[in-house]
């Protein structure tokens, strides 16, 4: 396995390496934080962002406990993601084309002309990506144990794996993530396809209807209602746990943020972003809920810390004995592909969070001029700095995977109000904004660590919040100075009406 390992790394570094050169020698340099993307490429990356490691560790596993109910809720946020882009980030990407952002505060910080402001949410978006970074980390490393039978050190794997991160980010750049996403997230998504269909061959015959036929034998109706098997998904969850992924899964997170209002091409990019992303995720999520589905009828009442390992499980203890070849490749499958897709994710964050410290932080808060290699080498050095503290914290994980993933969630939920009364609304100040957002991440906060309900209703109550709060102080305050909004509203307009007067059509091909 470590074979395998090393051989995929030496990979994806090379091909990023080719990426960077090539890139540098056709165009003279390469910007490390940012790159435009024409749709292919931007779709695939913002996919396999997304996968990361939910798809082959926390997704199965989250199914297996929560069952057939837990699906219906993930499918619920999918088509609502059309109107959640379109109206917040969509709208973003149409100043971002006159007005050129970087990291995520940059929007919230041209709306508002808060300083502040950008050190906060700078502030949430790095505690955003430090828990995810580690739930890469956590989940490779497990796998790599329980594939080997415990031949592999666990914290051997989390050093290997962290170093290579880190390595891969440093190396490239934003461009090259995005076409080893692209390549990842193609290849994995038919790993991923091959085996939810090999574990329901061997498992249950090939039968979908003989695989729930077998689930009610084994734990009765529980597993088809809520709150599940495990009574895991509360009903409360019902709406929290949808309304939280359409929000801050794929909104919200800074990686995803970056790419869905900064990096698109054209109006086009988007528009397919938006039409093409929920297909996909609802094609591979369903796949991911097979494999979960046929894990608690071929192996029912294993504990909740394990159940994330439910492939290595199927393969091992039911595909193996019939087909000992097969179970060899299914396993190597597992793991290059888990590490892959999450190996993507975690680099984009480290990308993210090396661009919050120098431009949010170093350039803006502390006004300190620096030159592009400068730039790219205090950023270079914050994403070894972000890599070993998600290495000390994975050294010592909690016991769900999915409790970190959906913690960064939750944690960057508060902002979305903040953003969508920026954009739509002139009268928002600059003081409520600034006490949302960290009014906002208190709550969410309270709702995990005080009133123990951070598992049910996640980044909602935060939000929800912030949703009443920012009216109510922006109409206390006085208003802003209009001067200082000026230049976002006039990007806003007349990007709106470059792009969407259906008076004067333009090609939505034009390049911003």
């Amino acid at each position: 396995m470590w074979i395998c390992i090393i051989g995929y790394l030496l990979i994806v570094m090379g091909i990023s390496r080719f990426i960077s050169w090539n890139q540098r020698r056709r165009e003279g340099h390469f910007n490390v934080f940012k790159a435009t993307l024409p749709w292919p490429l931007l779709v695939m990356t913002y996919i396999a962002s997304l996968m990361s490691v939910w798809v082959f560790f926390a997704g199965p596993g989250g199914y297996y406990r929560g069952g057939l109910t837990y699906w219906f809720s993930e499918m619920t946020y999918f088509p609502m993601f059309v109107v959640a882009m379109y109206f917040s980030t969509n709208k973003i990407w149409v100043v971002n084309a006159r007005r050129n952002y970087v990291t995520p505060s940059d929007c919230f910080y041209d709306r508002f002309r808060s300083p502040m402001l950008r050190i906060v949410t700078g502030i949430i978006f790095l505690a955003a990506s430090i828990p995810y970074v580690t739930s890469v980390m956590v989940s490779i490393a497990q796998a790599a144990s329980v594939a080997t039978g415990g031949a592999m050190n666990y914290t051997a794997v989390v050093l290997v794996i962290g170093l290579a991160m880190v390595v891969f980010t440093t190396v490239g750049g934003f461009k090259s993530v995005a076409w080893t996403d692209t390549i990842q997230g193609l290849v994995f998504m038919g790993c991923l396809v091959f085996i939810g269909i090999a574990a329901l061959m061997y498992c249950c015959g090939g039968s979908l209807t003989a695989c729930f036929h077998m689930i009610y034998e084994n734990v009765g109706d529980s597993w088809f209602s809520y709150p599940g098997t495990y009574e895991w998904t509360s009903y409360g969850a019902r709406f929290g746990y949808p309304f939280s992924c359409m929000i801050g899964y794929t909104i919200m997170l800074p990686h995803v943020f970056v790419r869905s209002a900064y990096s698109g091409m054209d109006l086009r990019t988007q528009r397919k972003v938006m039409s093409i992303t929920p297909l996909l995720q609802a094609l591979v999520w369903s796949f991911t809920f097979l494999i979960g589905a046929v894990g608690i009828a071929a192996l029912p009442g294993m504990d909740a810390g394990v159940t994330e390992m439910i492939i290595p499980y199927i393969v091992e203890n039911i595909i193996n004995p019939a087909n000992s070849g097969l179970a060899v490749g299914l396993m190597i499958m597992f793991f290059v592909g888990a590490a892959g897709v999450g190996i993507s994710t975690a680099d984009s964050f480290l990308l993210v969070g090396a661009s919050v410290i120098s431009d949010d932080f170093i350039i803006h808060a502390f006004r300190k001029e620096l030159t592009v290699r400068q730039k790219e080498r205090i950023g270079r050095i914050v994403i070894l700095c972000i890599g070993a503290i998600a290495v000390l914290f994975a050294l010592n994980p909690p016991e769900l995977i999915y409790t970190l993933i959906m913690f960064s969630i939750a944690i960057v939920m508060p902002l979305f109000p903040i953003l969508l009364y920026g954009i739509y609304w002139r009268r928002a100040t600059k003081k409520a904004a600034l006490i949302c957002s960290i009014v906002g991440t208190v709550v969410v906060l309270m709702t995990y660590f005080v009133w123990n309900i951070g598992g049910t209703w996640y980044g909602a109550i935060g939000l929800a919040v912030n949703a009443i709060l920012m009216p109510v102080i922006s109409l206390w305050d006085k208003p802003d100075n209009p001067a200082e909004s000026e230049e976002f509203y006039a990007a806003l307009e007349e990007g709106t009406e470059r792009f969407y007067d259906i008076r004067h059509p333009k090609s939505s091909k034009e390049k911003a």
